[in-house]
């Protein structure tokens, strides 16, 4: 069973995660500053993309959805996000859930 983690800064630059081998699903806590996020693969804008504030955190199922989630800042202020990355058996694929923490 693979399991991983990354912790990541999320700044001006578009940034994207560094999936390990054989997972199929993260669930992400963003830390510090709000980020805004596309599943697409298209690259997300200080105001495009969904919003997900500081405190919160959602979980991303389905291996082609986590190669397309690109993150950026949604201020001026760096995010810090942390990344737990495991195998989920759920039959579920491609699916954002957002959590309050």
């Amino acid at each position: 069973m693979a399991f991983g983690h990354e912790k990541l800064t999320v700044d001006a630059t578009v940034r994207s995660l560094t999936i390990p081998n054989d997972v199929n699903f993260a669930h992400i806590v963003v830390e510090t500053g709000p980020i805004r996020l596309r599943i697409d693969g298209t690259d997300p804008a200080t105001a495009v993309g969904v919003l997900v504030g500081a405190g919160d955190s959602f979980t991303v199922y389905g291996r082609d959805t986590l190669k397309g989630l690109n993150m950026v800042e949604a201020t001026s202020t760096d995010a810090v996000i942390n990344v737990a990355y495991g195998v989920a058996n759920t039959g579920i694929h491609g699916v954002i859930t957002n959590t309050a923490v």
